[in-house]
């Protein structure tokens, strides 16, 4: 958990990216780090989402035990693969991109919410916005070197 800790001050600064770290042990993860505007995209303070911790607490009361399950096995899939990358229409105009990196014995996750004219497909996390890039290149340094 020290490459985390270390990253804090670069991912504080991310303000257009919502951005977690969920730890694992097993199959159970614990959120132990999450940026300001991840909490404020959920309505949470800092001490609110790491003293819940779990997917199922820190999201929404109405989140279903199917979408929480769906989190997992991307963290799941970004564990086997290094990364996960999804593009998803919200409504009114508007995508979600969700990126999760292998990172620090964990996951680090991250979304923004883009334009839904905006060009796709996405398959690469290289692919990304500077904003997404940024991270992914911080990752990589962390990690030696090592692509996603």
């Amino acid at each position: 958990m020290e490459t985390i800790a270390a990253a804090h001050s670069f991912l504080d600064r991310q303000e257009s990216l919502a951005i977690w770290h969920a730890a694992y042990h097993d199959l159970e993860e614990s959120i132990v780090y999450a940026n300001s505007f991840f909490c404020e995209t959920f309505g949470l303070t800092l001490d609110d989402v790491l003293e819940r911790r779990r997917y199922h607490l820190v999201n929404p009361p109405d989140t279903t035990a199917e979408t929480i399950a769906q989190y997992q096995t991307e963290d799941r899939q970004a564990m086997e693969d290094g990364h996960f990358l999804q593009r998803s229409p919200v409504g009114d105009g508007r995508d979600i991109v969700v990126l999760k990196l292998r990172f620090d014995q964990g996951i680090l996750g991250m979304f923004k919410f883009i334009d839904s004219d905006l060009p796709g497909p996405l398959n690469d996390p290289n692919d990304l916005d500077a904003d997404f890039r940024a991270v992914v290149e911080m990752v990589k340094n962390y990690q030696g070197g090592k692509s996603c």
